[in-house]
């Protein structure tokens, strides 16, 4: 019996040994979060979809009405990939499926277009992070 006492005081103090963490170790985990971050567009997540509302227009040359008819959606979703190179630039843009030729072309352009983003970091060092997103026409325009 003193025996399973002396294994179970041991248990418990390892275990909150494990779980309790001094106000060191918090400081450096906060730390660890400022050092680890996502890409951000410059000017935030407004700024992003401004750019994306002045940019997603119908190409030139493009019957959006023809287009509608025949696959009957107004709302046309290009997949767009694309990586955030260590200095904030747009790199390795491909268009993912192949929807139409015009509006996969010009999905493309908009996001090799973009303005540099604030780099993502780990362990506060940029690194290269891909992204995917869906630049959606409005055939209604």
């Amino acid at each position: 019996m003193l025996r399973i006492i002396i294994l179970t005081s041991l248990f418990v103090c390892g275990v909150t040994g494990f779980t309790q963490k001094s106000a060191d170790t918090v400081g450096e985990e906060n730390e660890e979060v400022i050092k680890d971050r996502m890409p951000q567009f410059t000017g935030g997540d407004n700024a992003f979809y401004d750019y994306l509302d002045k940019n997603v227009l119908l190409p030139k040359g493009f019957d959006g009405v023809a287009y509608m008819k025949e696959h009957g959606n107004q709302f046309v979703p290009i997949s767009v990939t694309f990586t955030i190179d260590i200095d904030g630039s747009i790199i390795n843009v491909k268009v993912v499926g192949e929807t139409n030729k015009m509006l996969d072309d010009k999905a493309k352009k908009i996001v090799e277009n973009m303005p540099r983003w604030e780099p993502g970091h780990r362990n506060g060092d940029p690194i290269k992070v891909q992204y995917a997103i869906p630049v959606r026409f409005n055939l209604k325009e």
